[in-house]
């Protein structure tokens, strides 16, 4: 049987196949709960007078606007969800900020539906920490339970006294990492997370301002320069991510999802074998990635190392059984290895995961056109194929291929045209049409 490594087609390699940053962006005590709304009924009645949302920042920013440092702290009751009277405690919380409000010359509020917050006139991070702890400590010896406190400073970068507030609820989210009971002062870590979930949002941009800005607060930050590089990498400005992965790499030389993101930028740019060496570092690392198997499998495809890539595919699709893109590019490595059987049951696999795999559809209907069974199903493989992809030369080739067996001579001929129109090489199958339909 002749070898078919020239009628496997591979897709374009998607740039989301980068490893990014494995913070959670919702801690796991959120995930499936939802918000919980409190009232603040009692609060309102203890203080007639409290300052709520953007009354409360309001009249704190006219409280700083004058002075030139000031501390900001955001406290929220631990799991809130459990609490039988929840606005009970939160009375109690305020009555413990109030207290060391009275104290510092600092206004306190309700900053959202469970959150508190306080304003603290020429305070340092080392005095935010201090007053974080009093308020914890007051707490636990009123009711028992505890909070988790985020709080940031005036100034801290370029930052606005007006976006102090927000900072330190970027910090009480870093807080959320480590449990019940933390304090986050606002750093390079709390814009790292905050990046992270504007990158899970689709926005780009504000992800790449936010590791901007934790650079400048911590320029060593390892993850910064991974989560970065993966953001000019899904821009395709492949140097500037190749220099982020390259400088994580340099301050962590075991830091494994730099080294495989470097990697996959040199398979990007088709440099296969710097690509590779990267790999394989990182295999050396950690053998158990996904994302590893698969690329370096579809490297070796692309290397016509069928073996190499048969070992790497296989290892993939049983670390990720779910993935259609793995099953489909196993299908095409048993193709070159002429394991027609066990190519099917791959391709199988990979419609069984994605019915819409237009890869898939149209090599499983030219498996069936080699094995000579499952005529009809093969021809409607491949036209479901073009359906989704009628752009593709190698789909309109395979086509032409079964029309011709069928003695479909016309409609081969427009498949093999089409085909020829958009790049794939059917000249030589037009030529042997062609001299079919002018034959007596």
């Amino acid at each position: 049987m002749p070898q078919r490594t020239k009628d496997i087609h591979r897709d374009q390699i998607s740039t989301q196949q980068f490893l990014f940053s494995k913070t959670d962006i919702v801690p796991e005590t959120e995930k499936h709960d939802p918000p919980t709304i409190i009232p603040f009924e009692k609060l309102k009645k203890q203080f007639p007078r409290i300052l709520i949302k953007n009354i409360f920042h309001d009249t704190a920013m006219g409280l700083v606007r004058d002075l030139k440092s000031f501390g900001a702290l955001v406290i929220r009751l631990d799991d809130i969800h459990y609490v039988i009277k929840p606005d009970d405690i939160l009375s109690d919380i305020a009555d413990t900020i109030d207290t060391i409000c009275g104290e510092s010359s600092g206004i306190w509020g309700i900053v959202d539906h469970a959150t508190l917050g306080g304003f603290f006139p020429g305070a340092d991070e080392t005095q935010c920490l201090a007053l974080s702890n009093k308020i914890k400590k007051h707490l636990s010896q009123k009711c028992g339970e505890t909070v988790s406190i985020g709080l940031a400073v005036y100034p801290t970068l370029s930052y606005t006294k007006d976006r102090i507030l927000e900072n330190a609820k970027k910090a009480l989210v870093h807080a959320n990492f480590f449990g019940a009971n933390s304090c986050v002062a606002f750093d390079s870590v709390s814009l790292n997370i905050s990046g992270d979930k504007f990158y899970q949002a689709g926005d780009l941009e504000g992800a790449m301002n936010e590791f901007y800005l934790a650079l400048k607060l911590d320029e060593n930050n390892v993850n910064v320069h991974n989560s970065l590089g993966v953001c000019y990498g899904i821009k395709e400005d492949l140097d500037k991510a190749l220099s982020e992965f390259k400088t994580a790499t340099r301050l962590a030389p075991n830091e494994n999802m730099a080294i495989y993101n470097a990697g996959y930028v040199h398979l990007l740019k088709k440099e296969y074998a710097t690509a590779l060496e990267y790999f394989q570092k990182s295999e050396q690392i950690d053998n158990r990635v996904f994302e590893l198997a698969f690329q370096t499998g579809k490297i070796y495809l692309e290397l016509n190392q069928a073996e190499n890539a048969k070992k790497y595919l296989e290892k993939a699709t049983g670390l990720n059984p779910k993935s259609a893109a793995a099953f489909r590019l196993l299908g095409d490595t048993y193709t070159t290895l002429e394991q027609i059987s066990d190519a099917v049951t791959a391709y199988k696999t990979s419609l069984k995961l994605h019915p819409e795999n237009a890869e898939a559809l149209s090599a499983l209907g030219y498996m069936y056109e080699i094995q000579k069974k499952n005529a009809d199903i093969a021809l409607m493989f491949c036209r479901q194929g073009i359906g989704i992809d009628p752009e593709n030369g190698l789909f309109r080739h395979r086509l032409g291929r079964l029309y011709l067996n069928r003695n479909r001579i016309e409609e081969a001929l427009d498949e093999f045209q089409k085909a020829q129109e958009l790049g794939y090489k059917s000249a030589k199958y037009i030529a042997k049409t062609l001299k079919l339909i002018s034959s007596p």
